[in-house]
């Protein structure tokens, strides 16, 4: 009972001032709704980019081998490279390597021009030996893919995206079809499954595949590679793939330490990590300015409360003549901060799970709510009540009751 009248008390005094109660939410509201969206906006940017990048790369368990000593920016391409991985290589590593299942070869190159009758585009050209769209989680949705018989025959067939299909075939079916890519006649005998979008945001469907070696010989002209994809037998060993890869490389290529590799062999998991290591620090830092912007907050409970203890003298001075207790007088302070701030922090939840869930609906984000943190921004709320309640409640009840009678 005595708990209940203290609680009591403690509201009904709340009630009475609530310009003073809503400026002591406030800082409190802010603090935990910052919390609460960042940590919900953060979680879903990570888990949307790796969505998006496993996507692109389509499998974890590959290890990509390309030119140059990790000097290339951006996604390799014939005119980035160095022509330093052959053909040969990839051969000698299907033959040799021991911790890899297969190896595909990737000879590709950006914005050439494609063209069926009047419509032209410009796209992304991959020339892939027959498995690469296996290997890397590529659907057709009509038609079939590149063959063994096309790669071996110097074919000239595509396979092509759905955006490439609806800007060279609008209205009609291109099955059988013949574009030109760079003037170069092919036929399309397939159409891929949409991919949508990659981890830059861009589209994954604006591409098209050819044999590899219809790319070499008869459209592109080189005989090096911009990648090769090695399958591992055991995808949570990459590193072991990578040292005998390299090992492999390193003496087809006669470098000798200290020479520098002329080639590169990343994991495409690690690089995922990274990627979203960013993004998860800045979310941490940002949830961080969450923190203290809460703190502060309850910085501004302890102003207005030990504000209010000077303004209430007297009426402590009452509740101590009739019988209270400094335990009580303390007490009920105390319960109007938690209250204070568990209130402010309810609404921050609130506000919080409104804002991530707008800003999901507007960067085109899955809605991700993190009970956790919510939970957590609760439990916090209710400590910085105590903790900052604390200083004034001891004041209050600290008070002389005659000197505060007098006041």
């Amino acid at each position: 009972m005595e708990w209940y009248r203290t609680i009591s008390l403690a509201l009904r005094t709340l009630l009475r001032n609530p310009l003073r109660s809503f400026l002591m939410m406030l800082g409190v509201t802010v603090g935990i709704a910052a919390l609460t969206t960042m940590a919900s906006v953060g979680e879903a940017t990570k888990q949307e980019t790796m969505r998006r990048f496993k996507r692109m790369v389509g499998t974890y368990d590959i290890v990509n081998i390309a030119p140059g000593a990790a000097r290339t920016r951006g996604m390799p391409s014939l005119t980035t490279v160095e022509p330093t991985l052959k053909f040969d290589d990839a051969t000698a590593i299907a033959a040799e390597a021991r911790t890899i299942t297969q190896i595909a070869e990737v000879q590709n190159a950006f914005d050439i021009d494609v063209k069926h009758r009047d419509n032209t585009t410009a796209s992304a050209i991959y020339g892939i030996s027959a498995n690469w769209l296996e290997m890397h989680g590529y659907f057709i949705d009509a038609g079939t893919p590149i063959s063994d018989d096309d790669v071996a025959s110097l074919a000239r067939v595509a396979v092509i995206g759905i955006d490439v299909q609806t800007a060279l075939f609008p209205n009609q079916d291109p099955m059988g079809q013949q574009m030109r890519i760079a003037n170069v006649p092919f036929q399309v005998k397939g159409v891929l499954v949409s991919r949508g979008a990659g981890p830059g945001g861009g589209s994954l469907d604006n591409i098209v595949f050819i044999p590899v070696t219809t790319a070499s010989k008869r459209l592109f002209n080189r005989d090096y590679l911009t990648t090769i994809n090695a399958k591992l037998k055991d995808p949570d060993r990459p590193e072991a793939a990578i040292e005998e890869i390299s090992a492999i490389l390193r003496q087809r290529h006669g470098i000798v330490p200290p020479g520098e590799d002329d080639f590169t062999v990343t994991n495409p998991r690690a690089t995922a990590e990274q990627v979203t290591q960013v993004r998860s620090t800045l979310s941490t830092v940002l949830t961080g300015v969450a923190v203290i912007a809460t703190l502060i907050g309850g910085l501004g409970i302890m102003s207005l409360m030990l504000i209010a203890v000077s303004e209430r003298r007297r009426e402590i001075g009452v509740r101590r003549a009739v019988g209270a207790t400094r335990r009580d007088v303390m007490l009920q302070f105390l319960i109007e901060a938690a209250t204070i701030s568990v209130m402010g922090g309810l609404a921050g939840v609130a506000l919080g799970v409104a804002g991530a869930t707008i800003a999901a609906i507007q960067q085109d984000l899955p809605p991700i709510l993190l009970w956790s943190t919510i939970g957590g921004s609760v439990v916090l709320s209710v400590c910085i009540g105590l903790v900052f309640g604390l200083q004034p409640a001891w004041k209050a009840a600290n008070l002389d009751p005659i000197e505060a009678l007098r006041n």
